[in-house]
C-alpha cells in the first residue's frame, strides 16, 4: 500500500519519507521543486510527482492519474501525510491581505485539494485511507504575531476533523499533528545562532527545539495499523509549548 507524502522535500516530509523508506513502504512523493524531489525519490525509492497543490485545476487530474497507476500496480494510495506548510510572523496591523491569502492558499487550500482527492479515490475504488495533516501549535493557542498562519493552520485542523466525522464509517481515518517550534528552513531565523536558539528553547517546557524526525515518527504512528482506532484527533508534538506553563526557574 502506497503512502502519499506532500511537501516531501521539507524537513518533516523528508524525515517521514526516510523513515517509511527504511521500512520498505512504497512512496508517492509530491513537492514543487522537481530537482529536490527527484533527489529524494532517488534516495528513498519513491515515485516523484512535481506539483503545485495550490493549482487544483492541474493538481487534481495529476493526482487522480497517479492514484489510478498505483491501484493498477496493486499498490493503491491508502495513506496520506500532508506536510505542506509555510509561515509568516507579523502582527495583524502589519499583515497585508496578500499575506493572509498566501497562508491560506499554501496551508488550507492545498490540504483541501489533496485530502479531497484521496477521500474521493478511497470511496471510488474502494479502499481504506489513513490521513494525517500537519497543523501547528500556533493554531491552538494565542501566539503573538502569528495571526495569519495561526488562522490558516486552524483551518487545516478543522478540515481534518470534519472529514474524519464525515467518512469514519467508510474506513477513512483523519488525524492532525500540531508541531511546536521544529528545526527546519522555515524556522531557521529563530535559531540561527546559539543565543537565538537558547532564547527560543527557553520558551519550550522541555527546554529544546523539536526535531523533524520526532514529528515524522508521530505521523508514521498515526498512519500505521497500531493507530487503527484513532481518528479525529489533534496531537501536539511541541515539547509542551503552548499547553504547559511550568513555574519560572529561580
Amino acid at each position: 500500500m502506497t503512502t502519499l507524502i506532500t511537501g516531501a522535500t521539507g524537513a518533516i516530509g523528508g524525515a517521514l519519507a526516510a523513515q517509511l523508506a527504511a521500512e520498505g513502504r512504497p512512496l508517492l512523493l509530491v513537492a514543487r521543486d522537481a530537482a529536490k524531489l527527484d533527489a529524494l525519490a532517488a534516495t528513498t525509492g519513491g515515485s516523484a510527482l512535481a506539483l503545485d497543490l495550490r493549482d487544483s485545476a492541474t493538481a487534481l487530474p495529476a493526482l487522480q492519474a497517479a492514484f489510478a497507476a498505483a491501484a493498477e500496480a496493486g499498490r493503491p494510495v491508502t495513506r496520506l501525510a500532508h506536510c505542506v506548510g509555510s509561515t509568516v510572523v507579523r502582527p495583524l496591523h502589519l499583515t497585508q491581505e496578500a499575506d493572509w491569502r498566501e497562508q491560506f492558499e499554501i496551508n488550507a487550500t492545498t490540504a483541501f485539494t489533496v485530502l479531497k482527492a484521496c477521500v474521493t479515490d478511497a470511496i471510488k475504488r474502494p479502499h481504506p485511507l489513513a490521513a494525517v495533516l500537519v497543523s501547528s501549535v500556533v493554531a491552538h493557542g494565542g501566539f503573538a504575531n502569528h495571526e495569519a498562519i495561526g488562522a490558516a493552520k486552524a483551518a487545516v485542523a478543522a478540515l481534518a476533523l470534519g472529514t474524519a466525522a464525515s467518512y469514519a464509517d467508510k474506513g477513512v481515518r483523519v488525524n492532525v499533528v500540531a508541531p511546536g517550534l521544529t528545526r527546519s528552513t522555515l524556522t531557521q531565523r529563530f535559531i540561527a545562532t546559539p543565543a537565538a536558539e537558547a532564547r527560543s528553547a527557553a520558551l519550550i517546557p522541555t527546554g529544546r527545539i523539536g526535531e523533524p524526525a520526532e514529528v515524522a515518527a508521530t505521523i508514521a504512528f498515526l498512519l500505521s495499523d497500531a493507530a487503527a482506532h484513532i481518528t479525529g484527533q489533534v496531537l501536539q508534538v511541541s515539547g509542551g509549548q503552548g499547553c504547559l506553563h511550568p513555574l519560572p526557574k529561580a
